[in-house]
């Protein structure tokens, strides 16, 4: 061996090593070290056979890592804390620069024209892909977008992974990488801004035993077609749906269709919703209402997302906000309560448009916010309370929060309710009676946290003015999140 040789193995043999050893609980030391090996290679001149053999066992080891970061921001609320936000940032950051190693190797092997066992070109695509796929999942963890040129190194790598070619060819690496690639589309079409920590693993899990069951396809589907999105591979956007943007007239074209996957979905809630045992690949993190009702919301996007009926308008001009079904039901029975205990930050609405707004905060620190919570806001102490529902949470850095916004009613009126259920006693929760709302077709309705809704009938009380006392019935079960639940309901006449 030259001494340049060993010059070489010397310097990759603290990383083999490491790569060799068990993984240890401590996650942050993990990360801290991946990062580190990760900067002297990427300083050292390594050649690229030795390259590729540390990416394969630090593909493995920084996915191990990344699941143990999955389980602490599945239980984390937005914005994150200092410390576990620079933890997300290094590790969504690690996994790109893994992924610019593979390209390279890549682009290496199609230059030289060198084809062997450990050079395939797609095996190394689908292991660039997957760890595409961990990059995003973190990323939506964190409440972060994807990284910029993170669509086009996905469209890249799947257009030459080979995974398009002929089947029958006897190589199991094009369907890993289609299925890797197949995995980013349903997991951006399934809205997963719009979803809590533990709703993005759950989800996460179901989409990858999953996934090889959609489509993908270059022909435009026809005009009866929704659960369809199509895909400009020179662009680096995520997919757009059918239903909410007609295709450009270009070739090159990609469709995807997540309508299989809506289908599994509806099998699954029927057996999650029936008496009938989980299947033995049910994934933790979730219980079966929970995952019932998260399957229920993304089977939506992947079938028929819904089109946006009104254009935003630019704006900015500042509201003061009210976060939680509980805070805000407290407010609205003590108006006297100190502003302190209701809302310590500023927020400036940034857009708007007749059915939600979008908001960023200015001033003070926002905790707590979760995907899927009710939210109240208004203009000044003269104004009422418009009530709505977060439908996503952008934060790129802790103090930097942005929060979509889908209205509700204009005015809310607090009550108790308690559904008659004889298989289990619940005690009331604090609820909010909405207006009707005549435009939608919607009458009176009731926004309750999530899990109150147990029977069609239940007992509605009112004490803020003068006691009143009713027995209503559930006609229609409107929304469900994490964290509210809204439905119709009539005063029932006859009551039991």
């Amino acid at each position: 061996m030259s001494a340049a040789d060993s010059n070489l193995s010397d310097r990759t043999a603290p990383v083999l090593d490491w790569l060799a050893s068990p993984l240890s609980d401590d996650a942050d030391l993990e990360l801290a070290t991946l990062v580190r090996h990760l900067d002297e290679l990427g300083r050292s001149d390594v050649s690229r056979s030795q390259l590729q053999r540390c990416l394969d066992l630090l593909h493995t080891r920084s996915m191990a890592i990344s699941r143990q970061f999955r389980g602490r921001l599945a239980v984390a609320s937005l914005p994150l804390t200092l410390g576990l936000h620079r933890s997300a940032t290094r590790l969504v950051s690690a996994l790109g620069k893994l992924v610019i190693w593979h390209e390279e190797v890549l682009n290496e092997i199609r230059h030289r024209l060198v084809r062997t066992l450990r050079r395939n070109p797609a095996t190394i695509s689908a292991k660039a892909l997957e760890l595409l796929g961990e990059q995003l999942t973190v990323a939506h963890l964190a409440g972060n977008s994807a990284p910029y040129d993170f669509w086009l190194k996905a469209h890249s790598l799947y257009a030459g992974s080979g995974a398009e070619a002929e089947p029958g060819q006897g190589d199991e690496a094009p369907e890993s990488a289609k299925a890797a690639y197949k995995y980013l589309l349903a997991f951006s079409a399934a809205h997963p801004e719009g979803l809590t920590g533990k709703e993005i693993c759950w989800l996460s899990e179901f989409i990858a035993g999953n996934a090889s069951s959609t489509s993908i396809r270059h022909s435009p589907p026809g005009d009866d077609e929704l659960g369809w999105f199509w895909l400009d591979p020179d662009q680096d956007t995520q997919p757009m749906s059918i239903h909410r943007r007609h295709p450009p007239d270009l070739d090159g074209l990609l469709y995807f269709s997540g309508e299989e996957l809506a289908r599994r979905a509806t099998s699954l809630i029927d057996r999650l919703e029936g008496d009938a045992p989980p299947p033995s690949d049910f994934h933790a993190g979730l219980d079966r209402a929970e995952a019932a009702s998260l399957l229920r919301r993304v089977r939506e996007y992947w079938a028929c997302p819904p089109r946006r009926e009104h254009s935003r308008r630019r704006s900015q001009y500042a509201v003061r906000v009210c976060c939680g079904l509980d805070t805000i039901w407290k407010m609205l029975r003590d108006p006297g309560l100190p502003r302190q205990a209701l809302y310590s930050s500023e927020w400036m609405v940034i857009n708007e448009s007749p059915t939600g707004y979008a908001i960023m905060q200015v001033t003070g620190t926002a905790s707590d916010l979760t995907a899927g919570m009710a939210l109240a806001l208004r203009r000044s102490d003269g104004e009422p309370w418009t009530l709505c529902v977060v439908r996503w949470i952008r934060t790129e850095t802790p103090e930097q929060i942005e929060l979509g916004l889908q209205v509700l009613a204009n005015s809310a009126k607090p009550v108790t309710v308690g559904f008659r259920n004889a298989n289990r006693t619940r005690p009331m929760s604090p609820a909010l009676v909405l207006p009707p709302v005549l435009a939608l077709g919607r009458q009176q309705s009731i926004l309750a946290p999530a899990g109150t809704y147990s029977a069609r009938r239940f007992m509605l009380v009112s004490d803020t003015n003068r006691l009143y006392i009713a027995q209503g019935r559930l006609l229609s079960l409107d929304m469900q999140t994490a964290a509210v639940e809204l439905f119709q309901y009539e005063i029932d006449p006859y009551p039991l």
